[in-house]
């Protein structure tokens, strides 16, 4: 297969937050996302950067988190930080962001033969209207606990972690680490903050949170009984930073490891299906059309003009192929 061809990727072997929600939502996204190899040039690198675009909404919720993750690290290293220049840093953040964007839908164009449906001018008034909630968003995180503490010096023992960082667990590579793990006596926080979060999670969710603790606990510094653990969650939901805390035990590691297991047994079934032709009539499409507005894949997806209709076709022409393997 030639080098500028899409070409399928190894068997799904790891699992994050993001790649299983992006699953849940839309399977036909998240095969096009990680089910084909990225490789240095060629297309596999332009669908990869097709499905990461964001809409100016996101950009923003994205430039938050960078911003907060940086006053931290700054704090850690006693860097200078001018709270003064908090909202210019931010609207730099946007505005880079958009444009690198611009790049990608000329891929997109390009590949419908057409002016994108995702292309929309952002007036500069926009972009100051973005920047200045996130910098609201940014401010009054600093008066939540932990980060008011550790900006007080309250917390002495605390660090930040990326979530691109990969914990082996069996055969599978997981990205499940916190954002910032602190100390209170010999109790271990382990505490994820999410930028946009909804107030009743379901049981799902609670088990995606506890898998911190399956990454501190494979970690030789933190401790090694789950009882020590307190899981946190700090997201931003009804104008407001809210917190959600939980005491582990060893019953809810188990059964978020069992969760995670279960999720990449359907991300190999999800890869299965789509066989050896690649053949992506076989995978479906996504499960509410709200889901279709701000994805890269919008101009070049059945579901993203008609999802219902779509939908439609697509059961036709899966019971269609089931018929010919039958005969």
């Amino acid at each position: 297969m030639k080098e500028n061809r899409i070409q399928w990727a190894n068997k799904p072997n790891s699992w994050s937050v993001s790649r299983r929600t992006l699953m849940n939502r839309c399977p036909r996204a998240w095969i096009l996302k990680y089910g084909f190899a990225k490789k240095q040039g060629g297309f596999n690198r332009h669908l990869q950067n097709i499905s990461d675009w964001s809409s100016p909404w996101r950009i923003m919720q994205r430039t938050l988190r960078g911003v907060v993750i940086d006053r931290l690290d700054a704090f850690s290293a006693n860097r200078t930080w001018i709270e003064n220049d908090v909202l210019s840093k931010i609207r730099n953040r946007i505005v880079g962001a958009l444009l690198r964007q611009k790049a990608v839908l000329d891929v997109i164009e390009t590949r419908s033969g057409k002016t994108s449906s995702l292309r929309k001018k952002i007036s500069d008034k926009e972009i100051d209207r973005l920047a200045e909630i996130c910098c609201k968003r940014y401010e009054s995180i600093f008066i939540r606990s932990p980060f008011r503490e550790i900006l007080q010096g309250k917390i002495t023992r605390w660090f930040t972690f990326s979530r691109l960082n990969k914990t082996k667990i069996d055969d599978f590579y997981l990205h499940i680490s916190p954002d910032i793990v602190w100390y209170s006596g010999q109790t271990c926080h382990l505490l994820r903050f999410t930028v946009q979060g909804i107030a009743n999670p379901g049981e799902d969710r609670r088990l995606e949170n506890m898998s911190m603790v399956l990454w501190a606990m494979n970690q030789q510094s933190f401790p090694a009984t789950a009882e020590r653990y307190i899981v946190e969650n700090l997201y931003w939901n009804r104008g407001r930073w809210n917190l959600r805390s939980e005491r582990c035990n060893k019953r809810l590691v188990s059964d978020s490891k069992s969760m995670i297991l279960n999720d990449l047994s359907a991300m190999s079934d999800l890869y299965n299906r789509l066989g050896p032709a690649c053949d992506l009539s076989q995978i479906p499409l996504a499960k509410n059309k709200r889901h279709c507005l701000n994805c890269g894949h919008r101009d070049n997806c059945p579901g993203g003009e008609d999802l219902e209709r779509a939908s439609l076709i697509q059961s036709a022409l899966e019971m269609a192929k089931s018929s010919v393997k039958r005969i």
